[in-house]
């Protein structure tokens, strides 16, 4: 049950298990224009393989020919394509999101913090887990199969998986909270209260990194962090942009697609997964790599968000 950290290791973990395939791939993710992930969807329709996939239909800061496009290059797959279900995609004045990124097969599942995107593997600070554990792919599949037929995830699969909207804000406080210093990435801050207080509450056992180009909201919230003794550092965007969300502590770690922000932890559709054993050390070492490469200390660094892809 590996984990990947991108961009070293590049699409080939997604790729594996939709080559490992044997009669069908359920494929969710909030964007989807990585060619070799094509290719490879492509080919698992050519051996008879059912491919399924559902994406956001409206993307952050995305123009509607552009989304026509990765429609039509995910139908040249062969694979049958479905947007996601209108309770999770923008519509009026209020703003969700299918959020998730994740890939199935009957028997294994990756599950991450990366689109599916040439920047998720070449550019950005990526989590990806790849896992065999029979309890997880079960509630995976049954969050696609919800999806796909526009009906509410089990109960069960809020229990087995971080799972948006849902049980996610109880999970991620309960890693937070775990006893002794924590260690967190993300590329956004909020604000949402009930995070952002489990955060100022460790004091100097909290280190955070984000991204240099947090925006004014979340440099007001990182000067919050800051007065209660929190430690903060910005990520230039290069070489690597943080696109990760990823807690680790002690005993217990999360990686997955939610934000800190109230619409990913109570209206997205967002999945990730809770850790331990082995990965904790895995997760440290990197985020240690990171720390120091982020340099020292937030500054007055503030910055506009660079393009869609930086958003989310």
């Amino acid at each position: 049950m590996p984990m990947y950290i991108e961009p070293q290791a590049g699409p080939a973990p997604i790729i594996q298990v939709i080559q490992q395939a044997r009669r069908e791939v359920s494929l969710e993710v909030y964007y989807l224009s990585d060619k070799p992930i094509l290719r490879a969807l492509q080919s698992a329709h050519a051996r008879g393989v059912d491919v399924r996939v559902i994406i956001e239909g409206k993307p952050y800061g995305m123009k509607p020919w552009q989304v026509r496009r990765e429609e039509r290059a995910i139908q040249a797959t062969g694979a049958t394509l479905k947007l996601a279900p209108y309770r999770f995609t923008s519509h009026g004045d209020h703003y969700a999101f299918m959020h998730a990124k994740y890939v199935c097969n009957g028997h294994e599942c990756e599950v991450g913090t990366a689109n599916f995107d040439w920047s998720a593997f070449h550019k950005n600070r990526e989590y990806l887990y790849v896992t065999s554990n029979r309890a997880v792919v079960q509630a995976a599949n049954a969050v696609f199969n919800a999806d796909w037929n526009n009906r509410r995830a089990p109960a069960y699969a809020h229990r087995v998986l971080v799972v948006s909207p849902g049980s996610s804000a109880g999970q991620l406080l309960q890693v937070i909270n775990q006893p002794g210093p924590i260690s967190v990435e993300s590329e956004e801050l909020g604000p949402y209260r009930p995070i952002l207080d489990a955060l100022a509450a460790k004091g100097k056992d909290l280190r955070l990194i984000l991204p240099a180009s947090i925006n004014s909201a979340d440099q007001r919230d990182v000067d919050f962090l800051k007065a209660h003794g929190c430690q903060v550092r910005l990520l230039p965007k290069s070489p690597i942009y943080m696109h990760a969300k990823m807690i680790v502590g002690r005993s217990l770690a999360f990686i997955g697609s939610e934000n800190f922000t109230q619409t990913s932890l109570e209206q997205n559709r967002e999945m990730g997964l809770l850790l331990n054993g082995s990965d904790i050390g895995n997760l440290q070492a990197q985020f240690n790599q990171d720390w120091k490469m982020a340099g020292g200390g937030v500054g007055g660094l503030v910055a506009k968000a660079k393009g869609w892809f930086s958003r989310f």
